[in-house]
């Protein structure tokens, strides 16, 4: 199906085939301007080697790690990168317009929270989708490469943490509202609640098959519905649907991901697609996880694997 551009595979952050993540960082303590400068540098050359290795085995959706500056929404870091570092940036964004990657970035939960009750975590947030947003734009991407982020927490009630998310969003200026794309979790938000948030601000839902096995939503949807009502939220934008794909960890806590996406999972998903779509594989294997994907979509298609069905 993928060689039929119903869907594409994607990984995050980090190619084990090259040994490199594009996201080297430092504790705040040691965070000089020399040496956040190092570490961007070092950071922006390997994300250059990841860039051509996805466009050189044809992946087209990609996770750029959120430390690709390090500590680029902190007031630690007064480094004008964005000039430091253009014309690297304009390399960067060639390659991948050539190659059409999809590219993104997702703040940790704990760095990005919208439904907190403090002014100064809600203003981290939009200091670091902010930040986010810019590389996505020095990277010169298109209004379908967007900064997923998590509602937050639900402190001190649901009621309080959902209208205190609402007003983040209500006053979220357009250009950081067109980086943005909203994920349920698996501990405090489910899709049922997130998609009316979603729905209400004109911003695309990420629909992820393991959150939602592991925090149903009330009433229960299945994941037909999930991929149908999410891709919704992408297709009212006019932009390509995007999911995060993931399969439980065999013995691990509820939600941990696995080495490798089970073949199974993503057939559920692409079922229930009417349309072009992409997945971020959440796998530990990383890019060998899309390999190994591939590897099983082309198994399963071939006349030799047909037949074999067949006999």
């Amino acid at each position: 199906m993928e060689g039929l551009s119903t869907y594409r595979l994607g990984y995050v952050a980090q190619s084990l085939t090259l040994g490199v993540s594009a996201s080297h960082t430092c504790r705040l303590a040691t965070a000089t301007p020399r040496r956040l400068e190092a570490l961007a540098a070092q950071n922006l050359e390997e994300l250059e080697q990841l860039l051509r290795f996805n466009a050189e085995h044809g992946i087209q959706v990609f996770r750029i790690g959120s430390s690709l500056i390090p500590f680029g929404s902190h007031p630690v870091n007064t480094l004008p990168w964005w000039k430091t570092f253009e014309g690297t940036f304009a390399t960067l964004a060639h390659i991948a317009r050539r190659s059409r990657q999809r590219l993104s970035l997702h703040p940790s939960p704990a760095g990005a929270s919208l439904s907190s009750r403090h002014q100064r975590v809600r203003d981290a947030a939009i200091a670091e989708l902010r930040y986010s947003a810019r590389v996505l734009d020095m990277l010169e991407a298109g209004p379908e490469c967007r900064v997923v982020i998590h509602v937050g927490g639900a402190a001190p009630s649901r009621p309080e943490a959902l209208d205190a998310a609402h007003r983040v969003l209500d006053a979220l200026p357009e250009d950081l509202r067109q980086r943005l794309t909203i994920e349920h979790d698996d501990k405090v938000w489910s899709a049922r609640e997130v998609l009316p948030l979603a729905r209400e601000h004109g911003v695309p839902m990420v629909g992820d098959n393991l959150h939602n096995a592991v925090l149903p939503s009330e009433p229960p949807m299945s994941v037909a519905e999930l991929v149908r009502e999410a891709a919704a939220t992408w297709r009212a934008l006019d932009l390509r649907p995007k999911f995060h794909l993931a399969s439980q960890q065999e013995g691990g806590r509820p939600g941990a991901h696995s080495d490798f996406v089970d073949p199974a999972d993503l057939r559920a998903m692409v079922s229930a697609l009417d349309g072009p779509a992409d997945f971020m594989l959440e796998a530990k294997q990383k890019d060998r996880a899309v390999f190994a994907l591939r590897r099983d979509a082309g198994a399963r298609r071939s006349p030799k694997a047909q037949g074999a069905r067949a006999s």
